[in-house]
């Protein structure tokens, strides 16, 4: 339990933080998350853990024409993992999960802080996953933020453009497999303009990644790159909702030359078939090719993922979401049925997955949804 020794100050600081606001808008609310889940995969796993995320918000009016909001948040959890061939596993940690402040008039805002920053058309094969790592599968949809400035501005006609400055950021994010140069502020924006019955939308980013101490890149002089992203994005209802999304990445790793282009490519749609309450079918198609050169074949990767979801009744919903890995000839399956009271709700999961996990798997432990296996999980809102 040592995870939660913590928890109880940062509640403590929380309130404290509600309590000086006075006279302002403030809501004191959160998650508490348990679960239990077994898995097999090359072993037999059983995990028992618990997830509690304090959250305090508040919004304050300035000059009648202004406003300043912000969010202060907790991430603390607590597991214990049984396994077959061995004795059992204790992990607990404690983090500032969201600590943010932003000054917003009509059409404009401004954020500093840490923060969620997330963007495109795609929903679950995203090439534009710069910042976050969201997991369409997670009923609690947790994914950790980026510490840094976002700027935004809403024009009349439904365009509005973006722009960031972030700093301080020493962990990978997205799908970075090297972390940046916390001390080089990274930088980008985006521009959203709408056309009739749909949007489209430009993305950049600018990057200095460096590899970690102690690596060979790092002792032989060449630790350090400059990365520039490009994303594009489009997405129209012609009755049948379309979108594509794409990102052009390159990179001058002179330790890594072969990998220097990275394109990535999603297509999708989606439409809502006339059965029971309606299901919402979706489908995506993602290809990626990692090179030397622009144009050169390298190696690549194909994707496709399909989500169907079905409003069963008011308090239940059911979620199927299965991947195929073209390359590796993997099978990723996910279902979810889930009941969904007043402040409760009662996710009941199973999965059948490859041994060797490797799509969306960010986590440097042992990964419990690989092979085959089933979660329950209850979540209490306040």
């Amino acid at each position: 339990m040592k995870a939660f020794q913590g928890i109880f100050p940062t509640v403590v600081l929380l309130l404290s933080i509600a309590a000086t606001l006075k006279g302002q808008k403030t809501d004191i609310n959160g998650q508490l998350a348990g679960w239990i889940t077994g898995s097999n995969s090359d072993r037999t796993y059983l995990q028992a853990g618990v997830r509690f995320v304090p959250q305090v918000t508040f919004s304050y009016p300035v000059l009648k024409k202004y406003k300043i909001d912000g969010e202060f948040s907790a991430d603390g959890y607590s597991n214990y993992t049984l396994q077959s061939d061995s004795g059992g596993v204790y992990d607990g940690k404690l983090r500032i999960y969201r600590a943010w402040v932003r000054f917003s008039a009509n059409r404009f805002e401004l954020r500093a802080g840490l923060q969620k920053i997330n963007f495109g058309s795609a929903s679950i094969l995203r090439p534009l996953m710069w910042f976050d790592r969201v997991d369409p599968r997670d009923p609690l949809k947790l994914t950790s933020g980026v510490t840094g400035l976002q700027a935004r501005y809403y024009f009349r006609n439904n365009a509005n453009i973006w722009g960031w400055l972030l700093a301080g950021n020493k962990n990978t994010k997205g799908w970075e497999t090297i972390p940046s140069d916390a001390y080089r502020p990274e930088f980008g924006g985006r521009v959203q303009l709408p056309f009739p019955r749909g949007e489209l939308a430009f993305s950049y980013h600018n990057r200095e990644a460096r590899y970690p101490d102690g690596s060979y890149a790092l002792s032989s002089g060449k630790g350090y790159f400059n990365e520039n992203r490009f994303g594009f994005d489009t997405k129209a209802d012609l009755g049948i909702g379309l979108w594509l999304e794409g990102t052009i990445t390159h990179r001058n790793d002179l330790y890594n030359p072969s990998d220097n282009y990275e394109k990535a490519l999603t297509l999708g749609a989606d439409y809502n078939i006339g059965i029971g309450q309606g299901l919402d079918v979706m489908f995506e198609n993602m290809f990626v090719n990692v090179s030397g050169s622009f144009s050169g074949k390298g190696n690549s990767l194909t994707m496709s993922g399909l989500s169907l979801t079905l409003p069963v009744s008011i308090i239940t919903r059911a979620n199927v979401i299965v991947f195929y890995d073209w390359k590796d000839k993997g099978w990723y399956n996910f279902a979810d049925v889930s009941f969904t009271f007043n402040k409760i709700s009662i996710n009941l999961i199973a999965f059948d997955n490859p041994r060797s996990f490797s799509l969306l798997n960010f986590s440097a432990g042992q990964n419990l949804f690989a092979g085959y296996g089933g979660q329950v999980m209850l979540v209490y809102n306040f």
